[in-house]
């Protein structure tokens, strides 16, 4: 019962600088924009760096920090050693130092909308602009979904720990049918439930019924906000004068 209570303390804190959930979205798809367009690498790192301190700001520090030193690491190896590496295996070493360096700030970006919004501050953040509610209890329900899949799976894998059927290179190669059975099936069969559950459970809520609405979470606008959105004009600004 402790556990659970300092369980729901914690998430009842507010991260440090609070961000609009409709903010997170723009940042998502701006960063997405932005790092297909194959932007300088000064402004690579730039968007890296800003997004590390946002998502540390939000209580993910040592995730933001983690991913932070890859990305300086492959910014090195790029910078360093891409003129000493021979030239059939250049392909590769660039797709790993490059290609994937684009990814990962769509990553921490992805990250700051997942792991710091809760389906409450969704669904008001999706009513104030106001979407239909097919939607919004469709994304809803997918939003909870694949965390509750990800539990499900974690203690699947636990429990056929202990009768020998891990998940490895070794077992998938000397056991397959058994690998699949023991690990697939009681995931898919729980997936099948997890969904109506979910979708009960929403559908419980009341959020098919029609009228207005009310919610715990105070969800507008703040000055961080409009700073983040003239960060991100900033930045193409400065992308069309520099080029």
């Amino acid at each position: 019962m402790a556990r659970a209570d300092t369980r729901a303390a914690v998430l009842v804190r507010k991260p440090p600088l609070p961000i609009d959930p409709r903010t997170k979205f723009f940042l998502l798809f701006f960063v997405g924009f932005f790092a297909f367009m194959f932007p300088p690498a000064h402004m690579e790192f730039f968007v890296m760096a800003a997004l590390a301190l946002l998502l540390s700001l939000n209580r993910q520090a040592r995730t933001a920090l983690t991913l932070f030193l890859v990305f300086c690491a492959m910014f090195a190896l790029d910078f360093y050693l891409t003129p000493f590496v021979f030239v059939p295996v250049r392909n590769v070493y660039l797709i790993v130092v490059r290609l994937a360096r684009m990814f990962l700030p769509l990553y921490l970006s992805a990250l700051l909308l997942i792991r710091t919004i809760t389906v409450t501050e969704f669904i008001a953040a999706f009513r104030r602009m106001h979407l239909p509610d097919a939607f919004i209890i469709s994304f809803s329900v997918m939003f909870r979904f694949i965390p509750t899949v990800n539990e499900e799976w974690a203690s699947i894998r636990g429990a056929m720990k202990f009768r020998g059927i891990g998940i490895s290179a070794r077992n998938v190669l000397t056991k397959p049918m058994m690998t699949l059975e023991y690990m697939l099936v009681p995931l898919l069969m729980s997936t099948a439930t997890i969904a109506s559950e979910l979708a009960a459970a929403s559908l419980s809520r009341g959020l098919e019924s029609g009228g207005k609405h009310t919610c715990i979470v105070d969800v507008r606008f703040r000055v961080q906000d409009y700073l983040v959105v003239l960060f991100c004009v900033f930045l193409l600004v400065w992308w069309r004068v520099g080029s």
